[in-house]
């Protein structure tokens, strides 16, 4: 996490270093010791390492909302 407050609701993908991973997940529980993200539309969340993870940025978000890959009010 590097300093990164990844809260309830912040758009995360996996950090840059980690290659092949380009999917946008939300954090749905952000407890130190029970961190889980959902990810695109699967139906539950997955237990994270928030350490692997980074905020997304707005365009990354606006770029899959765009292209259908999620469905997000998303605002900058």
């Amino acid at each position: 996490m590097q300093g990164e407050l990844l809260e309830l609701g912040t758009p995360v993908v996996y950090r840059d270093e980690i290659d092949g991973q380009d999917e946008i997940g939300v954090v749905t529980n952000s407890r130190l010791d029970n961190f889980k993200v959902l990810w695109n539309d699967e139906m539950n969340s997955k237990v994270e390492n928030p350490e692997h993870l980074r905020k997304a940025n707005a365009d990354e978000v606006l770029t899959q909302c765009r292209n259908g890959e999620i469905k997000c009010d998303y605002q900058n």
